[in-house]
């Protein structure tokens, strides 16, 4: 049987290996990763483990595969916000990419009809002078 200090040293060159060959959703797994090293820490068995170490296991968890973005929702929040992320994560991927399209958008209407107003007003008052 390997001694711990051989499998850390296996678990890091795996996970590095994980990391360089890492898709687009890199960012937002390292985001989950964290979710699930806070989770882990108030777990008994890991209580003692050094943060920069449990965060290395959350990692190499997430990026794996061995836990879900539906899990640590449920572990960290409750299964309300469980139920919540599965219809969020159920969306297609182009509704989502139209949402902050669509507040700019609004954001900008907003504004046009802000500057429209202070245009009225400023004519209005330049009649009056």
């Amino acid at each position: 049987m390997p001694n711990t200090v051989e499998m850390k040293l296996r678990e890091s060159a795996l996970l590095d290996k994980l990391i360089c060959d890492y898709g687009p959703t890199k960012y937002l797994d390292i985001v989950w990763a964290m979710e699930w090293a806070r989770h882990l820490r108030v777990k008994e068995e890991y209580r003692h483990m050094p943060m920069a170490e449990m965060i290395e296991k959350a990692l190499l968890e997430v990026i794996s595969g061995a836990v879900t973005s539906e899990q640590i929702v449920a572990a960290a929040y409750g299964a309300p916000a469980a139920a919540a992320a599965k219809t969020e994560e159920k969306k297609p991927a182009a509704k989502k990419e139209e949402e902050p399209k669509k507040e700019k958008k609004e954001a900008k209407e907003k504004k046009e009809t802000k500057d429209k107003k202070e245009t009225k007003e400023k004519k209005e008052k330049a009649k009056k002078d």
